[in-house]
């Protein structure tokens, strides 16, 4: 049976964002995500990269942290990189990816990201070749040119330590 997604381990730095956040859950999230970007986000790019945002390709950054497992809650920021000593626009606040070892999973297109996550949670830690996942960790998702040439992007899941 062919794996529905490709799926690399490899080692992350740590990488400072900056970006709005809210505090969702797994049921709200289809919403509420896309909505931050497209209303909340998007029209704010420029205050970081000094681009317009229809000119700006990335990278950019969906970044979760669980605040309540048994609710399915946690935090999600649409983020982008920013200098260190940027101060921070009003209303948008900071959110760092540790470095370590994640799981990179490669999303062919648009549209399969809750499936892709679903995967990455569920089955692939307990397929041949899997790791088990760290769940107190932020995962994200990391969009540059490609998402805006074909949807292509990568989720980033957090390994759990002492399996290597």
């Amino acid at each position: 049976m062919p794996k529905p997604f490709a799926v690399v381990v490899l080692q992350q730095h740590s990488v400072r964002l900056v970006g709005v956040r809210i505090n969702t859950n797994l049921h709200q999230a289809p919403q509420d995500c896309p909505r931050l970007w497209n209303d909340v986000f998007t029209p704010r790019m420029p205050e970081l990269s000094g681009k317009a945002a229809h000119l700006y390709q990335g990278p950019s950054y969906g970044v979760s942290v669980f605040t309540d497992h048994q609710g399915l809650a946690f935090d999600y920021w649409a983020a982008m990189e920013a200098p260190e000593a940027s101060a921070l626009p009003a209303g948008m606040s900071e959110v760092t990816i540790p470095d370590g070892l994640y799981a990179c999973c490669r999303i062919p297109a648009a549209g399969m990201l809750r499936e892709a996550y679903d995967y990455m949670y569920d089955e692939w830690p307990n397929s041949p070749g899997g790791f088990a996942v760290q769940l107190d960790m932020p995962c994200f998702e990391r969009y540059d040119s490609r998402f805006f040439q074909s949807g292509t992007h990568d989720v980033y899941v957090p390994l759990a330590p002492n399996q290597f």
